[in-house]
């Protein structure tokens, strides 16, 4: 296999791209599909949806339960044991499954308000047993190549549009939707499973070392990356329950459409998450410097979506979803600005993770939980889905500040220079009051997001806050060794 320590500048660059690239078509997809899926339930449908995902995404949690982060982290480390570490990933993932699936089937029966929801979490709950092999991913990302996952992430995505389109033609609702989408996963998860398993062979009686050893981190990781879901995803479940279900349909709406730009992290944390894991051991230097750009760079993307959010967040999402979810639109800007501090939340979490301090991420997401939990009882009642939105930016803001005070704390390490930083933010800048005043003398909304694909790259290469060859430069160097602890 590629050691993850070992790949070029010119391998990660084109990873990241490749991830880039794929992700960006299949966000135009997804929004759509979703706008669509919104279009055939009305907001109140589009309300039970959205609060039935969010229960089977927490059940199907379980089925992992932090697991694949630590299973990264000691194969990149340990390249010569990667059969026996991915042994113990899918053990302890068929493990969890029958449980999972219990406490998602409790959870549906509880929430469902009609017995086409109720059917339609239960119908959801079948594809988890299939997520099992869709954990295979890990060995692309182990070796960097992850081209073969965003293809299979293409097919999901057509697939489900094409059953989305169907099942509007035909006039069919909530159980229709979790029908396809069941079938649909079980696919591409299958697919995926098949072709990583020509790569590697796991052991099918992984060492009980491997097992204790995932287990005993995943643990906490688990619990830890239970608590950020849940916090993140809860805020939907207490509009459904206190605002109901057409107030949580809006906010379902507009949060979707940030947590399809989730692609902008994932893509570049899954090509540099190994590497730095690998870095830790040999170059603590290089895995703080790689650290350092990959912050400037989830900046960059952040940051212009920000921007552009501030701007045409009404003409979105009418386009996307219609009048009748107008008013959602104004939670758009307010969940681009949380979406800011969670491209910062993707690096730090896995830097704890990275230096041994992955029970702190549980201390984390018991803040977050506790501050997101009472400030949305305690808002949403007066507040309805706009103080959701804030306490979601609220929530983020804290849950990242302490993070990286752990970090830093830990590292002893002072306060980092700027870099690029300020020019990142006034490229940013630039772009939203170019964008306002475009829309002031009435440029059509198609042509301002023209305007930001061309300007936004622009501006960061005028400004200088964008330089390529210093993350493959980077990316190039070679750690000397170097005690790990």
């Amino acid at each position: 296999m590629t050691a993850s320590s070992s790949i070029t500048g010119r391998h990660a660059s084109r990873d990241i791209a490749v991830q880039i690239f794929a992700r960006v078509l299949n966000l135009a997809l997804g929004i759509v599909v979703t706008a669509l899926v919104a279009r055939t339930l009305g907001d109140a449908g589009f309300g039970q949806w959205s609060t039935v995902l969010v229960v089977v995404q927490l059940a199907a949690y379980f089925t992992s339960f932090g697991v694949e982060s630590v299973v990264v982290r000691h194969a990149a480390a340990e390249p010569e044991r990667e059969d026996d570490w991915i042994g113990a990933l899918l053990v302890l993932r068929l493990l969890l499954s029958l449980p999972a699936i219990a406490i998602g089937l409790v959870a549906v029966l509880v929430v469902g308000e009609s017995t086409g929801m109720i059917l339609a979490g239960i119908i959801l709950l079948a594809e988890l047993p299939f997520n099992i092999g869709g954990s295979l991913r890990v060995v692309y990302e182990l070796r960097v190549r992850n081209a073969l996952p965003m293809i299979v992430l293409t097919l999901n995505s057509v697939l489900w549009a094409a059953a989305v389109v169907i099942v509007d033609v035909t006039g069919g609702g909530l159980v229709a939707l979790a029908a396809a989408m069941t079938v649909v996963g079980a696919t591409t998860a299958t697919v995926q499973a098949t072709a990583a398993l020509r790569l590697v062979r796991p052991r099918s009686r992984p060492s009980r070392q491997a097992i204790m050893e995932v287990a005993r981190v995943g643990v906490p990781v688990g619990v830890a990356g239970l608590l950020v879901l849940i916090y993140a995803r809860i805020d939907q479940l207490i509009v459904f329950s206190v605002a109901g279900s057409t107030e949580a349909g809006l906010y379902g709406a507009v949060y979707r459409i940030v947590e399809q730009a989730h692609f902008v992290p994932v893509s570049l944390m899954t090509t540099l998450a190994p590497i730095i894991a690998a870095s830790w051991t040999v170059d603590r230097g290089r895995m703080l410097r790689i650290s350092r750009i990959a912050t400037e760079y989830l900046a960059i993307g952040s940051l212009g979506g920000l921007a552009v959010s501030l701007i045409v967040a009404q003409q979105l999402t009418v386009l996307l979803y219609g009048q009748e979810f107008a008013a959602a639109a104004s939670a758009l800007p307010i969940l681009a600005g949380s979406f800011v501090f969670i491209c910062f939340g993707y690096l730090t979490g896995n830097l704890l993770l990275v230096i041994g301090l992955q029970r702190r991420l549980v201390t984390v997401g018991l803040i977050g939980l506790v501050i997101n939990v009472i400030g949305n009882l305690l808002w949403v009642p007066s507040g309805g889905f706009m103080a959701a939105a804030w306490m979601t930016l609220i929530t983020e803001a804290i849950v990242v500040s302490t993070t990286v005070w752990m970090v830093r704390r830990e590292l002893n390490l002072g306060w980092p220079s700027p870099g690029r930083m300020p020019r990142i933010v006034l490229a940013a800048l630039a772009l939203g009051l170019g964008l306002a005043g475009l829309e002031s003398i009435g440029l059509p909304f198609g042509w301002l997001l023209v305007a930001a694909a061309l300007a936004y790259p622009l501006l960061l290469v005028g400004l200088r806050a964008l330089d390529l060859r210093e993350l493959r430069a980077l990316l190039q160097e070679r750690g000397t060794p170097q005690s790990a602890y």
